[in-house]
């Protein structure tokens, strides 16, 4: 039985600490500590100095990336319940809001946590490998992103700059690629001294257009398919899922697919149906099919495309179910 429910507001140095007990509204209870294991510990004073069991607290926290890894895992080590929210969640829920508080935004999500305690499931930290997997593709995507800008600002000066400068733009992008390739060396080790990501990676892999950089994308992003087993529940996470806009009788619009969502693993996903469809015959011959042939915007090449993503979606979970290789028919 949870009768505490903590809010924490995370930043890079310090966290803000609300308490908002079952018995009532406690706004005064708020303490600032440092994002580090001394802060942690002074929390864990602070609430033991309420005579307050830690089994009786409920503590909850925004996504903030990896600001927040440090006290998730003092967490985990104490045995203390927390879950993590999306930010967008939790602000929506708290209706017309003035003005900007670390403290109040605290107590806010505090609050929340305690009208939702019924519905909030309990965080946990996937596995050690699935966190490198996770934090190797973020440092791949900002060096792949720094290498087109490179690439981009190297073509537009290339008429107008010395020779000099266009050598100096060659050589970092050479360093960047390099470094991506390190990463990729450093993922495929970390994959091949893990028996069942291997096997879920040669897997994944047999789908046609599941190239290199999705099929590890889908094994870290789905916790090895541990968090995630509808392909439906996978496919409204990174926006591919369309959903109904109509009220009353007056407004309608078309289904379309909602922004909320990873829309980075969207955009893997846009380049491996494209792959999908030039390689695949079946469905090569199922766009061709669905495709208007117009230019826009009366083309439905997105709809027809997002329908291709749910598939390529659909299948990847279907071999990780049957733990069987795609099978490719030939017509």
């Amino acid at each position: 039985m949870k009768n505490f429910f903590i809010g924490i507001d995370v930043s890079k140095l310090t966290l803000d600490v609300a308490l908002y007990s079952i018995n009532g509204n406690e706004r005064l209870n708020h303490l600032m500590i440092e994002n580090n294991p001394d802060g942690f510990k002074k929390m864990i004073s602070w609430i033991k100095k309420k005579k307050i069991d830690l089994k009786e607290v409920f503590i909850c926290m925004e996504h903030t990336g990896v600001y927040a890894n440090a006290i998730v895992s003092f967490l985990e080590k104490e045995e203390i319940t927390y879950c993590r929210m999306s930010a967008l969640a939790i602000k929506k829920s708290l209706g017309i809001v003035r003005g900007k508080d670390d403290g109040v935004d605290a107590f806010r999500i505090s609050q929340y946590t305690y009208e939702k305690r019924e519905k909030l499931s309990p965080s946990k930290l996937p596995p050690a490998n699935i966190i490198a997997l996770r934090n190797l593709l973020v440092e791949r995507k900002g060096y792949v992103k720094s290498i087109a800008q490179y690439k981009q600002r190297k073509n537009e000066i290339a008429v107008h700059q010395e020779k000099r400068s266009i050598k100096r733009y060659t050589s970092v992008i050479k360093i960047l690629t390099k470094k991506v390739e390190e990463i990729k060396l450093e993922i495929m080790e970390l994959i091949e001294n893990d028996p069942e990501l291997l096997k879920t990676y040669t897997l994944i892999s047999s789908v046609i257009g599941i190239g290199f950089v999705n099929a590890v994308s889908f094994i870290a992003y789905t916790n090895n398919f541990q968090d995630f087993t509808n392909p439906r529940a996978y496919a409204c996470y990174i926006s591919v899922a369309p959903f109904p806009y109509s009220s009353g009788t007056s407004i309608k619009k078309r289904t379309s697919v909602s922004k909320i969502g990873r829309l980075e693993l969207k955009a893997l996903l846009t380049m491996a149906a494209r792959s999908a469809i030039i390689n695949d015959p079946e469905l090569k011959r199922y766009y061709q099919r669905k495709f208007n042939g117009k230019r826009k915007p009366e083309s439905n090449h997105g709809q027809v495309l997002n329908a291709v993503k749910f598939k390529l979606i659909c299948r990847v979970f279907a071999v990780v179910k049957r733990q069987e290789k795609y099978v490719v028919f030939k017509y």
